[in-house]
């Protein structure tokens, strides 16, 4: 899953395996092979792109104390690669907004509203907490696949 820019000034598409562009000036990860030369792309690196840049924690239950003035790397839970994930969000007290990746737009989780959600990696690479009071946030992050689950009641 190797990283590539487009070093273009026109919007680049594939799909082949899957619908993706490319805008000029972006880079993307895509989970199958694309003809990147042919395509007139820029391959940035043999490894997937991270959004943000920072470490995982790894798979598991991670317990996380957020607080209003708490630093970005305290705030920030890392999510291992895989092509997709399962998350489970969760606080017994307070409140917590939680961005997914990039996103820009919160999800509010509190006792009476827990998130679970499943994600591919590549949108979802870290979670991002703000908390008004300190609130203690329990994440489990697992692998995710539909692979091998066809046909199953």
């Amino acid at each position: 899953m190797p990283t590539y820019r487009n070093d273009t000034d026109r919007r680049i598409t594939h799909s082949d395996m899957g619908y993706m562009e490319w805008q000029p000036g972006e880079e993307k990860s895509p989970a199958f092979f694309v003809p990147w030369e042919r395509l007139g792309l820029t391959l940035v690196s043999p490894e997937p792109r991270v959004l943000g840049g920072d470490g995982a924690r790894g798979f598991g239950y991670t317990e996380m104390i957020i607080g209003p003035d708490a630093a970005l790397e305290d705030r920030r839970y890392g999510i291992p690669y895989s092509e997709a994930v399962e998350i489970s969000v969760f606080v017994l007290e307070g409140w917590v907004r939680m961005f997914i990746g990039d996103s820009d737009i919160p999800v509010v989780v509190d006792r009476n509203n827990n998130h679970v959600g499943r994600y591919a990696w590549d949108m979802s690479a870290y979670l991002t907490f703000e908390a008004d009071e300190g609130a203690a946030v329990y994440v489990k992050c697992e692998p995710y696949t539909m692979r091998g689950t066809e046909g199953r009641a």
